[in-house]
């Protein structure tokens, strides 16, 4: 089979190199987030909750940058588990409100001093400012590109 060489092998995409990054990120809190029964996504809505406080689904999916679909799903699992609870919307019934529970508010305060262990080791190995760079340098590539189709 003939290879296509117009595309830069696929190691040395932006695409492959941000997915290696992440999971770089990632790696050292998934067993604390495994402690706690928790997934990745599942992390995300709790992160967003514990920032915001209580808000709807659509704003968990933005920003947990998840589908809504998969926002619904994971809300569902969380409120099974009583680390969710959801109540109709007073100003506008059609809508409903999330907020974390008193359990979900324990493992977002085990898992974040963790994270923020974490967080510290990534700082001094990586340097401050570099990783401050990153950050900006990141958002701005995000920003830039967000409406290429």
């Amino acid at each position: 089979m003939k290879q296509i060489r117009k595309l830069p092998r696929y190691e040395r995409t932006i695409g492959a190199m941000l997915i290696t990054a992440k999971e770089a990120v990632i790696g050292p809190m998934r067993p604390k987030l495994r402690e706690h029964d928790v997934t990745e996504p599942q992390w995300r809505v709790m992160r967003v909750l514990n920032d915001s406080g209580a808000t709807d689904a659509t704003s968990l999916a933005q920003g947990g940058i998840l589908r809504t679909s998969s926002v619904a799903r994971i809300l569902k699992e969380l409120e099974r588990r009583k680390l969710v609870e959801r109540e109709v919307d007073t100003t506008d019934r059609r809508r409903s409100v999330v907020r974390l529970t008193p359990a979900g508010y324990k493992i977002v305060d085990s898992v974040s001093d963790d994270v923020l262990r974490v967080m510290r080791e990534y700082s001094h190995r990586f340097g401050p400012e570099r990783l401050q760079w990153l950050q900006d340098e990141l958002r701005a590539l995000s920003e830039a590109i967000s409406d290429v189709e």
